[in-house]
């Protein structure tokens, strides 16, 4: 490893180290003071199917424990409200699991939200491709849904088939975004995966020149992740059973790779709105965790307050039971140590950092100082102005130190979602609506 793969491999690590749950004593400890603006993101915990890679699965959708799922969601929100004060929210994200299994009950959802807030500017939704009828579609903008981000993930249905385990074809997959695009939608992303097992540097140009045909405005592309509990890491061991210490991915390929979507997206006029994400209109979109300060709201929602990522219980008996007795229902919280250094990361995730910023965050940890010099003297960062760009090399670096921190942050979260999972499990019968809801947990 070079001098400057060791700088950002340390500082990559420095960030994911700072990420440390410990359980909530006080919801007092956890929550600010004061929130004047905010967003809320509220996590469907419904699939349509178990995706092979996903960190997070939910469970299979039933109408009777949509409805339960709402009351909950319901006292939840008229908990927040009351905890801090009614803030303005900029922004409703609606993510999954599948949100658009619940297309009929999305405008319940977003009354609920307006009945205790306001009605947010703006409302985006994750959806599966398989979901989107034309019925689907009407239901989501009758909602007030204005933006919708679609799991793609591929276009190649060998890989689709073979790693994914989905049956979609890449015809009905073109035809269902050709829909959606001319379907009244303010903004339309979609998601696309690289450093899969089978995908070639040539099919991942293919799948984004395909994308920028169909003129979707952005496109989130994201490195697979093997994370050791999932069934693609467990399907990958088997097939490369003589691996042994080495790595079960080539970071010099996945680099490659994404030096291929820079390559691939620029000529088609799409800009880094952050490191995996990629757009026509930057400024419209944000993803479903990128809003400064977010509510985290439903069984295994997270979300961002103050300094402190928050963790809801993931059991479903714990989460319906501190509702019932109207206690929010927060498991665990990490306060963000370093502070300064995570956010000049998340500066850097941008593709770029103001000047300002950078002295701003100076002033809070003189490190900083240090940091853009060396990114300096190493060629990462180019002047633009009144800011520091990324360049080429730091941005595949960038991707890959992204990819440690989020799946660093991800085994931290797993962690919880088990400990709390296993509550109350010995303690007898719950009632008949918990008992129908038990398979989220």
């Amino acid at each position: 490893m070079d001098i400057t793969s060791r700088y950002v491999s340390k500082l990559a690590q420095r960030v994911a180290d700072s990420v440390s749950f410990e359980k909530v004593a006080r919801i007092e400890d956890v929550i600010p003071e004061s929130v004047t603006r905010t967003a809320i993101n509220v996590r469907i915990p419904f699939c349509a199917f178990k995706c092979t890679y996903c960190a997070l699965p939910g469970q299979s959708y039933d109408e009777r424990q949509a409805d339960i799922f709402l009351a909950a969601v319901q006292e939840e929100l008229r908990l927040w409200a009351g905890y801090l004060r009614r803030p303005a929210i900029e922004r409703l994200y609606i993510s999954g699991g599948t949100p658009s299994l619940m297309h009929d009950r999305l405008a319940v959802l977003s009354d609920l939200v307006k009945e205790q807030f306001n009605r947010p500017p703006t409302i985006a939704m994750e959806a599966s491709p398989a979901d989107l009828t034309p019925e689907v579609m009407e239901n989501l903008r009758d909602a007030g849904i204005s933006q919708i981000s679609i799991g793609v993930q591929t276009f190649d249905e060998a890989v689709l088939r073979k790693q994914l385990g989905r049956n979609i074809t890449r015809e009905r997959m073109v035809e269902t975004l050709r829909q959606v695009m001319s379907s009244g939608f303010d903004y339309v992303n979609i998601d696309l995966m690289f450093s899969m097992p089978g995908q070639t540097k040539e099919s991942l140009a293919k799948d984004l020149e395909t994308a920028a045909d169909l003129g979707v405005h952005g496109i989130s592309t994201y490195p697979l992740m093997l994370l050791e509990y999932t069934q693609m890491t467990k399907k990958v061991r088997r097939e490369s059973p003589s691996q042994g210490d080495a790595p079960l991915q080539d970071p010099a390929r996945e680099r490659e790779q994404y030096q291929q979507i820079l390559d691939s997206l620029r000529p088609h006029g799409y800009r880094m709105r952050a490191i995996w994400s990629f757009s026509k209109r930057p400024e419209a979109y944000e993803g479903p965790y990128e809003h400064s300060q977010f509510i985290g709201i439903g069984p295994r929602a997270w979300g961002m307050l103050g300094n402190s990522l928050t963790l809801n219980t993931s059991n479903v008996f714990d989460y319906l039971g501190r509702l019932e007795e109207g206690f929010l229902p927060l498991y665990a919280h990490s306060p963000m140590r370093a502070h300064a250094t995570g956010s000049f990361a998340r500066c850097l995730y941008r593709g770029r950092i103001s000047k300002a910023e950078a002295r701003e965050l100076a002033e809070e940890d003189s490190r900083i100082t240090r940091y853009v010099y060396l990114m300096r003297f190493l060629g990462l960062v180019r002047d633009e102005g009144d800011s520091l760009a990324l360049t080429d090399k730091a941005l595949a670096l960038g991707s890959s130190a992204t990819k440690r921190i989020a799946m660093a942050t991800l085994e931290k979260t797993n962690t919880m979602i088990r400990e709390s999972a296993s509550l109350g499990k010995s303690e007898g019968q719950a009632p008949v609506a918990q008992q129908e809801f038990v398979a989220l947990s």
